[in-house]
């Protein structure tokens, strides 16, 4: 009878405290900051003799334009199970390019604050080091006019003006609870910012039509969450 006793008293014990460190049940919050070096983006084309950007009457010249820069995101969110956090977020990323030639000098740089709705599973739980897989997915904000040609008199009259689109990234990634509460990570993730571009020749006021493009960068990223 005592060794039942004893058994049960123990079983109960076990039962609550693993209940105490589950999260199941319970708000959290995960931030992340990284760098996001350039994968694929537009290219830029220069006819010398033509109409500008890649027009004809001239041989071109194209540069890869593709934009990098560093990132945070904060994402608040709900511990449905031990496994699985879903929630939204907002995320800012300050996005850059550059090119410097004997022909021109491009500069090129916007800041997109996405909105997005997360979901990550922990393929071993919360309270044991694990692999995780995430998804953010929604729509960045984008909001700049710039002159990002210099260098070339007829070009740098071109106005660009940015506007958000679609905000994808996919992660992959590795939790290490420093505590019953907070855990570190190391990720690396797929980043896709759409994006739209329309220029206008300031000094005739006449619109060079409007782009859709897409940005995406493999960006490494470190985090902390609770």
């Amino acid at each position: 009878m005592k060794k039942l006793f004893t058994i049960l008293t123990l079983f109960c014990c076990f039962s609550i405290a693993t209940q105490a460190q589950s999260k199941t049940g319970t708000f959290g919050l995960q931030v992340e900051t990284g760098y996001g070096f350039k994968f694929e983006g537009e290219s830029f084309g220069y006819s010398p003799e033509g109409s500008g950007y890649g027009g004809s009457g001239g041989e071109s010249s194209y540069w890869d334009l593709s934009h990098e820069g560093w990132n945070i995101a904060v994402s608040p969110g709900y511990h449905v199970t031990d496994k699985l956090f879903a929630g939204v977020g907002v995320g800012l990323y300050n996005y850059s390019a550059s090119i410097t030639s004997e022909v021109m000098d491009l500069e090129s740089s916007f800041l997109s604050i996405p909105l997005y709705a997360h979901g990550m599973w922990k393929f071993n739980g919360s309270q044991k080091p694990s692999f995780f897989v995430s998804l953010k997915a929604g729509y960045g904000i984008i909001s700049k006019n710039m002159y990002p040609v210099k260098g070339v008199a007829e070009l740098e009259k071109i106005e660009s003006r940015f506007s958000g689109g679609l905000y994808v990234s996919p992660s992959i990634g590795y939790m290490y609870p420093i505590n019953n509460k907070n855990s570190l990570s190391l990720s690396v993730s797929y980043d896709v910012q759409q994006y739209k571009e329309e220029r206008e020749d300031k000094a005739t006021s006449v619109m060079m039509g409007e782009k859709d493009k897409t940005n995406s960068t493999i960006a490494v990223k470190l985090g902390w969450a609770f």
